[in-house]
């Protein structure tokens, strides 16, 4: 008999070890052998994580299976026309990114799971579901076979690879967006509103369908991972993960935060998943994938998220340019952006933004971060010359670039766009803006009849540059900005900080700096590898700054278009 799909399942035999079962069963006619693989990276997450470190027993009944390197098995086919292939794999990481699973719930994220046969990533998938018999609940976006209620269909790899799978007993409600049913399956214990969360969740779905022109999707799964401690979404062709102190949903601001990371992750649904740039899609899992764009991808993704909440009314206005000024803040008063242009923190995401030590702040900025400015900042400049918006431009790439010819876009593309909507030459901003490390041009505020002032300059404050921590009741540096006292007098990041001119610290080396004047000379005892050493620290002026968005003209018709 001739498989017509590759046959995946998942089962759970030795789940209380936190192991996960699974087995493939594919076509091999013609085939001296098939390499199976692991990949090294999921999409949405710009750091090679070896998934391949937690699969162990990777074997084929009889047949030899060699393994090539550290995602790589060779399965030797010996004439067989069917091919068997079992591995178990560890799952113990609760996170957005990876799996877990105990004999209470299992969450499985596709790549750590699920390896792939290369040669046959387009091929179709069945995947049949085994949950433990207390289990009542198997969630997964993707499409039921009329065979079963736990087997799916799947197009391809990609699909598989991307689509999670939540199973146990949980907490789960349904609505409706854009004539899309989506569910909410609530993973974990929390002091949740479901009704509420059926609200909130429906108002972001419905304001970014109705701005994209329609939902992608036959369906849509919000998984919400209510945890003791960590944070962070990820996004899905079809549903998104999202993490959320399980305890904070009665605390006003961190709920509000929780719904913009749910409308970040639900913008993905359209930038990212299917406007993407050209290097994201179809996706090498072996390696490291370069895109100069990940501000696009996530930076604009940023901006969506809080324009939603104020379209929902969530924010008013004037809460809005709070975390507007709040990111300026940020950015502005970060060593890092005179050393590192927007598109080399995309194209080095993988070194840098995932893999950040202690000098990253001196050197490196958030492509979140700048890109959410650029994304303002482009969105103005397409307002005040045209009858357009940064809106306008999702929708053509979407339209125009997805839907039209399946695939991702250009740099070019992407300028050539905002430009013809813009109805001027937009090369300049982006050369400015993405691509050298000049300061950011707010000017265009007062265009739209907003001040950009400075609410507290800190040049009245002795300053060294050193920030410290607690560490038991050692003073310990955490990090040192770039030509500032502390780098000049050789204090070092992991020093302990012991007294200065000659009294005990036993709070943040920070908080004495009061005491001090600007320009004064403090003695500073550390150690280093448990050596003491005494410098001599010069305090300079603070140069941080502290800029607030003020609105000057409220009747200004730029500024009601853009924050309607």
């Amino acid at each position: 008999m001739t498989l017509k799909a590759i046959n995946y399942s998942v089962s759970f035999p030795d789940v209380k070890s936190h192991y996960v079962s699974v087995d493939i069963v594919f076509n091999a006619s013609g085939k001296e052998f098939v390499d199976f693989k692991v990949p090294v990276w999921t999409p949405g997450s710009y750091k090679v994580r070896e998934f391949s470190n937690a699969f162990e027993n990777v074997s084929a009944e009889d047949l030899k299976v060699s393994r090539l390197n550290k995602n790589t098995w060779r399965i030797f086919t010996n004439g067989n026309n069917q091919v068997n292939l079992s591995y178990d794999v560890y799952c113990f990481t609760v996170s957005v990114r990876q799996s877990y699973a105990d004999e209470y719930y299992a969450f499985l994220h596709g790549v750590s799971v699920f390896g792939y046969l290369e040669g046959y990533e387009d091929e179709n998938i069945e995947l049949t579901i085994y949950p433990r018999d207390n289990w009542e609940n198997v969630e997964v976006s993707l499409p039921k076979s009329n065979k079963s209620n736990n087997i799916f269909t799947c197009t391809n790899y990609d699909l598989l690879a991307d689509s999670p799978i939540a199973l146990g007993n949980f907490d789960t409600i349904s609505y409706e967006s854009g004539n899309v049913p989506h569910k909410v399956v609530m993973i974990g214990d929390g002091n949740y509103d479901l009704s509420q969360i059926k609200e909130d969740f429906k108002k972001i779905s419905d304001s970014q369908v109705e701005m994209m022109g329609g939902h992608p999707s036959e369906q849509y799964v919000h998984f919400v991972y209510n945890v003791a401690q960590g944070g962070g979404g990820l996004e899905h062709a079809n549903s998104q993960t999202s993490m959320m102190s399980r305890w904070n949903y009665t605390n006003a601001n961190r709920y509000r935060s929780f719904l913009g990371l749910i409308a970040h992750e639900y913008f993905h649904l359209w930038n990212i998943k299917r406007i993407r740039p050209m290097e994201l899609g179809p996706f090498d899992y072996d390696k490291e994938v370069y895109s100069e764009m990940l501000w696009i991808a996530e930076g604009i993704t940023s901006y969506y998220d809080d324009r939603t909440l104020l379209r929902m009314g969530t924010y008013s206005k004037e809460e809005y340019l709070k975390i507007i000024s709040s990111q300026i803040n940020r950015l502005e008063n970060s060593p890092g952006k005179k050393v590192m242009s927007l598109a080399h923190s995309s194209l080095l995401a993988w070194v840098k933004a995932y893999l950040p030590n202690e000098e990253s702040a001196n050197k490196t900025i958030s492509y979140y971060n700048k890109g959410l400015l650029a994304a303002v900042l482009l969105d103005l400049e397409i307002r005040k010359s045209s009858n357009h918006s940064l809106d306008d431009v999702m929708r053509m790439l979407y339209s125009d670039i997805y839907l039209k010819e399946d695939r991702g876009f250009t740099h070019e593309e992407f300028v050539t766009i905002c430009s013809k909507l813009a109805d001027k030459d937009m090369n300049d901003f982006f050369n400015d803006v993405i691509y050298s490390i000049k300061p950011l041009n707010y000017d265009i505020f007062n265009d739209f009849g907003i001040d950009l002032s400075i609410k507290n300059e800190k040049s009245n404050q002795s300053w060294s540059g050193v920030s410290s921590k607690l560490q038991g009741d050692k003073v310990v540096i955490t990090n040192i900005v770039s030509y500032s006292p502390g780098v000049e007098s050789g204090l070092s990041v992991n020093d302990e900080i012991i007294a200065i001119n000659g009294w005990r610290l036993n709070s943040k080396f920070e908080d004495y700096l009061s005491k001090f004047e600007i320009g004064e000379r403090v003695a500073v005892s550390y150690s280093r590898d448990e050596k003491m050493q005494t410098t001599k620290l010069k305090l300079l002026a603070n140069p941080e700054i502290e800029y607030e968005l003020i609105i000057k003209d409220k009747a200004n018709k730029l500024l009601t278009d853009w924050l309607e």
